[in-house]
């Protein structure tokens, strides 16, 4: 747990260690959720990337066993029909706008593969 620390602007962050409460000197603070992905649970589901991110559309080509005539659509993973969108995703540029857009694009994807 850490907190912020300031008059008007940051100064300092706070965290609870093991040893009691220490004080960093900061100026600027960045979360970074999503930097590591949470995918372990879609082993041998899904294709993913040596760091776990799940691969989509030209990056998963056509996988072995695809059992459609037509290649994987841009956020579609290995597995027909299942897209994703957003942090997880291998390459995307890690930013809300980016994450809101692809899922906004991934209904249109979904819509194709329900209505070819």
């Amino acid at each position: 747990m850490s907190a912020a620390q300031g008059n008007g602007h940051l100064e300092s962050v706070r965290f609870l260690t093991p040893d009691g409460e220490q004080d960093v000197e900061a100026e600027a603070m960045f979360i970074f959720i999503g930097a590591r992905p949470e995918t372990d649970w879609l082993d041998g589901q899904v294709a993913r990337d040596e760091r776990g991110f799940i691969l989509s559309g030209p990056d998963v080509g056509r996988p072995k066993g695809w059992p459609l005539e037509r290649d994987p659509f841009l956020l579609e993973t290995s597995m027909p029909g299942v897209f994703v969108a957003g942090d997880v995703r291998s390459g995307s540029v890690k930013r809300v706008a980016s994450s809101v857009g692809e899922g906004a694009m991934a209904v249109r994807f979904v819509h194709e593969h329900l209505v070819p």
